[in-house]
C-alpha cells in the first residue's frame, strides 16, 4: 500500500513539471514580442547627433546653423531695398513696388515651405518679409520724388495696417521678440505722421497695446520697451521731431501735446494692478514704474519750463491730486504695495512744487513741515517704512535749508518744532505696524525737535526771559517723560538744563538786568535741584530693588 502511494506521488510531481515548463516557455514567447528597454547609460537618439563633438564644435553648429541664417537674412533685407530703390530711381516706380511685393511673397512662401523642417530658420526669413512689407508699403508714399500714393493719409493707413498685421502674427506667436518688433514698426509710423495728434495718438496706442499684452499674457518686458518707445516719440516731438529734418529746437506751440503724455502716464499706471503671477518678477513691475515716472517727470520738467513758467501751480496739483488718490486705490487693491508707496511719493513731492508756487520761501517751508506730518501719517496707515525713511530724508533736508538760506520765521519755527515732535511721537505710538526695528528715525525727529525748540524760543521770546523759557522747556520735557514714559524726553530735558545753564552763565550774566538774572537764576536753581532729588530717589529706589531680587 505504501508502494501504490509513492508512485502517484511521483506521477503527480511530474505533471505539476510538465506544467510549470509549459508556462515558463509562454512567458518567454511573450517577452520577445514586448520591445526592450534601453539600458540607462545609453545616450539618448536625440544627441547621437552631437556625439563626439567638442565644445568649439557645438558653437561652430550653433553659429553655422542660425548665425549663417540671420547674416543672409540681413544681406538678402538689403539687397533687395538697393534693387527696388535701384528700379526706382530708373523712373520705374510701378515696376520698383511690384518687384518689392513679389519678393515679400516670395520670401514669405519659403518660409511656409521650410517651416516643417527648419523652424527656426524658417522665422528668421517670416521677419525678413514683415520687415521688407514694411519697407515697401512705406516707399509707396515716403522717400521718393514721385510717390506712387499722393495722400499721405493714405501712406499712413497702409503702414499703420502692415505693423498691426506683424502685431497680430506675434500675439498668434506667442512672441514678445516679435511684438517688440511690432512695436517698433508703430513708433516709425508715428515718427512719420509728424503732425501733433497723430504722432502722440500713436504713442498712446503703443502705451495701450503694451498694457493689454502685460495683463493678458504677462509680457513685462514687452511692457518695459514700450516705455522706452514712447517717452521716445514724446521727447522727439517735443524737439520739433528732427527725425523728419525738421530744426533740433524745443516746439513753440505745445498744441495740448500735455494732454497725451497725461494719458500715457495714467494708461501706465495701471501695470500696478496686474496680479501676481510666477511670470512676473518684482524687479520687473516695480522697474517698470519708476521708468515710467522718470519719463513723465522728465517731459513734465519740459513743458513746465517752456509753457507753464508761470502757472504750473495748477498743473502741479493735479498731478499731485491724481498720484495721491491712485496711491490709495493701489495700497487696497494692488499686489505690489511698493509702487503704492512710489505714487504716494510722487504726488507729495509735487505737492510741495505746488507749494512753493503758491508761497515763496522762506513762507513756503510753514507748509512743507505741515505736508511732513500728513506724509508720515499716510506712511502710518500704509504701514510703509520706505515712505517714513524718505520723508525723514526729506524733513531733515528741508530743515537743514531753512537754516542755512532763509531768514528765521516765528511761525515757520514753531511749525517745524511741533511737527519734529509729533512725528516722532506718531512712529514711537505705530512702531510695531511700521516694522521699524530701531530707534534712528524717532531720534532723528527728536533731535531736530530739541535743537528747533531752543532756537524757537531764542527768536520768539524776549532776550531778558530766554534763559527762563528753556528751563520751562525742560520742565514740560520732564513731565513728558513720566506721563509717557519716556526717558528720551528725560534726556532732552537734561539737555534743555544745560544749554540753559550755559547760556545763562555765558550771556545773560553780563546783559540782563538784575531783577531777570535773579528770577533766572533762582528758577534755574530750584529746578536743577528737584531733578536732582528726582534722580537721587530713582536711584536709591533701584539699588533698594536689586537685593531683593537677588535674595529671591
Amino acid at each position: 500500500m505504501d508502494l501504490n502511494a509513492t508512485e502517484l506521488n511521483n506521477s503527480e510531481i511530474t505533471e505539476r513539471l510538465n506544467a510549470l515548463e509549459l508556462r515558463v516557455a509562454q512567458l518567454e514567447s511573450v517577452q520577445k514580442m514586448v520591445p526592450q528597454k534601453p539600458v540607462e547609460h545609453d545616450e539618448p537618439e536625440l544627441f547621437d547627433q552631437f556625439k563626439g563633438l567638442s565644445v568649439g564644435s557645438l558653437l561652430e553648429s550653433k553659429v553655422g546653423e542660425y548665425g549663417l541664417s540671420w547674416l543672409g537674412n540681413i544681406v538678402l533685407f538689403f539687397g533687395i531695398i538697393f534693387l527696388v530703390e535701384y528700379i526706382q530711381s530708373q523712373g520705374y516706380q510701378i515696376a520698383s513696388s511690384v518687384f518689392g511685393f513679389a519678393a515679400v511673397a516670395g520670401i514669405f512662401l519659403l518660409a511656409r515651405f521650410m517651416k516643417s523642417m527648419y523652424p527656426k530658420i524658417a522665422a528668421t526669413f517670416s521677419l525678413n518679409a514683415y520687415l521688407l512689407l514694411f519697407y515697401v508699403t512705406l516707399s509707396l508714399h515716403f522717400f521718393t520724388a514721385t510717390p506712387l500714393v499722393s495722400d499721405k493719409s493714405i501712406g499712413l493707413l497702409l503702414i499703420t495696417l502692415v505693423a498691426l498685421i506683424q502685431l497680430v502674427s506675434s500675439v498668434r506667436k506667442k512672441s514678445t521678440s516679435l511684438a517688440g518688433v511690432a512695436l517698433v514698426l508703430l513708433s516709425i509710423v508715428a515718427i512719420m505722421g509728424d503732425t501733433t495728434h497723430f504722432t502722440l495718438s500713436m504713442s498712446v496706442v503703443i502705451a495701450s497695446i503694451a498694457v493689454f499684452c502685460l495683463f493678458r499674457y504677462g509680457w513685462i518686458r514687452l511692457l518695459t520697451f514700450s516705455i522706452f518707445l514712447v517717452y521716445s516719440i514724446q521727447l522727439l516731438y517735443f524737439l520739433n521731431n528732427p527725425l523728419m529734418g525738421h530744426q533740433l529746437q524745443a516746439i513753440r506751440i505745445h498744441n495740448f501735446g500735455t494732454v497725451y503724455f497725461f494719458v500715457i502716464a495714467a494708461i501706465y499706471s495701471l501695470m500696478a494692478l496686474v496680479r501676481k503671477s510666477e511670470s512676473l518678477a518684482d524687479t520687473g513691475i516695480v522697474g517698470s514704474v519708476l521708468l515710467n515716472g522718470m519719463g513723465f517727470s522728465m517731459l513734465l520738467a519740459l513743458y513746465v519750463a517752456s509753457f507753464y513758467k508761470t502757472d504750473y501751480m495748477w498743473l502741479m496739483g493735479s498731478v499731485s491730486a491724481y498720484c495721491l488718490l491712485y496711491s490709495v486705490l493701489l495700497q487696497l487693491k494692488s499686489d505690489w504695495k511698493i509702487t503704492a508707496a512710489f505714487y504716494a511719493l510722487f504726488g507729495f513731492v509735487t505737492m510741495s512744487v505746488m507749494v512753493h508756487g503758491f508761497y515763496d520761501f522762506p513762507r513756503a517751508y510753514f507748509f512743507l513741515a505741515l505736508q511732513s506730518f500728513l506724509v508720515v501719517s499716510m506712511a502710518v496707515w500704509f504701514r510703509s517704512k520706505f515712505i517714513v525713511v524718505m520723508n525723514t530724508l526729506l524733513f531733515l533736508t528741508i530743515v537743514l535749508l531753512y537754516l542755512k538760506t532763509s531768514e528765521l520765521i516765528d511761525g515757520v519755527n514753531i511749525s517745524f518744532s511741533l511737527v519734529a515732535l509729533l512725528t516722532a511721537r506718531l512712529l514711537n505710538w505705530k512702531r510695531d505696524s511700521l516694522t521699524i526695528k530701531t530707534n534712528l528715525l524717532r531720534n532723528v525727529y527728536l533731535i531736530i525737535a530739541f535743537f528747533m525748540v531752543l532756537l524757537t524760543l531764542y527768536h520768539l521770546i524776549p532776550d531778558r526771559y530766554i534763559t527762563l523759557s528753556w528751563t520751562v522747556a525742560a520742565v514740560v520735557y520732564f513731565v513728558l517723560s513720566l506721563v509717557l514714559k519716556n526717558v528720551k524726553y528725560r534726556y532732552m530735558a537734561l539737555g534743555t538744563m544745560i544749554a540753559a545753564a550755559f547760556y545763562f552763565f555765558i550771556i545773560d550774566l553780563d546783559r540782563v538786568e538784575l531783577v531777570f538774572r535773579i528770577i533766572a537764576l533762582m528758577f534755574l536753581a530750584f529746578i536743577s535741584i528737584g531733578l536732582s532729588i528726582y534722580y537721587s530717589k530713582k536711584i536709591k529706589k533701584k539699588q533698594s530693588n536689586e537685593p531683593e531680587s537677588a535674595q529671591q
